[in-house]
């Protein structure tokens, strides 16, 4: 089975902790050339607005801070996290080698939260007409001719035991 995401796939995964709490993704950071890279669905849970230029870059504000990172991968959108996170306002950035840990510590409350299931601004595709076939019931199979005699022997222990 491969990854739909093969820079992922053999990466050294990275945990991100945002104010102490645990920050899951669907595409998980992951550690490139001694770089913590994650996608943007990740930056937009500690930024306000996250938007992707076309000249391709990363566009992030929270507050009155806008800051734009350099997109290191266009198929999975990978920005580094650590820079783009102190242009942001985070008053900490902490690494943990061992654990593999990337712990960012803003002053001022973060909402976490995730994406919106649904984006209207996002472009639309229009629905497609799909065959799905109805499921056919198999031939049933009718066994006909002489029976055959069961030929496994059957054990028999029987109930008065002799002396």
């Amino acid at each position: 089975m491969t990854s739909p995401y093969p820079s992922a796939a053999f990466a050294t995964l990275v945990i991100i902790v945002i104010n102490g709490t645990f920050v899951p993704s669907g595409l998980p950071a992951t550690l490139r050339a001694g770089k913590v890279v994650g996608p943007a669905s990740l930056v937009a849970r500690f930024a306000d607005h996250v938007e992707l230029a076309a000249d391709g870059t990363l566009i992030a504000s929270r507050g009155e801070r806008t800051c734009t990172a350099r997109i290191i991968d266009a198929t999975t959108e990978l920005v580094e996290l650590a820079p783009l996170a102190r242009c942001l306002g985070a008053q900490h950035v902490d690494w943990e080698t061992r654990t593999k840990t990337l712990a960012l510590t803003f002053d001022e409350p973060t909402a976490l939260r995730s994406m919106p299931p649904f984006d209207p601004s996002a472009p639309q595709v229009a629905p497609t007409t799909v065959f799905t076939p109805e499921p056919t019931q198999a031939p049933r199979i009718i066994e006909t001719g002489v029976p055959q005699p069961r030929r496994t022997g059957i054990p028999v222990t029987p109930t008065n035991p002799s002396p």
